[in-house]
C-alpha cells in the first residue's frame, strides 16, 4: 500500500508538493527581485494581504481596553477539592 495512514497521499504525492512548492518559491522571489512587469505585479498583490500586518482593532466593552485578568488572583475553575488538599499536604 503506498498511502500513510488510511485515505492519505502517497509518499511520491508529499515529494512532488515539496518540490512544486520549492518551485513556487523561487520563481516568485525572481519576480519580485525583478521589480517590474506583470507578474511582479500580481504576485506582490497576492502576497501583500498576508505578509503585511494586520491592522485589527481590539477593543473590551464601550471601546474600552480589554479586561485582562490576573491569572495568579483566581483559583483554577478545574481543579477539585481533593487536588487542592494533596497539593495542601505536600
Amino acid at each position: 500500500m503506498n498511502h500513510i495512514g488510511r485515505g492519505g497521499k502517497t509518499f511520491n504525492d508529499r515529494e512532488l508538493a515539496a518540490r512544486v512548492r520549492t518551485l513556487t518559491l523561487q520563481e516568485c522571489e525572481k519576480a519580485l527581485n525583478k521589480k517590474a512587469g506583470k507578474l511582479y505585479e500580481a504576485v506582490l498583490l497576492k502576497l501583500a494581504g498576508s505578509v503585511l500586518p494586520r491592522l485589527n482593532e481590539h477593543s473590551g466593552p464601550d471601546g474600552r481596553p480589554i479586561p485582562i485578568l490576573n491569572v495568579l488572583d483566581h483559583e483554577d475553575n478545574n481543579s477539585s477539592k481533593e487536588n487542592k488538599e494533596v497539593g495542601e499536604e505536600d
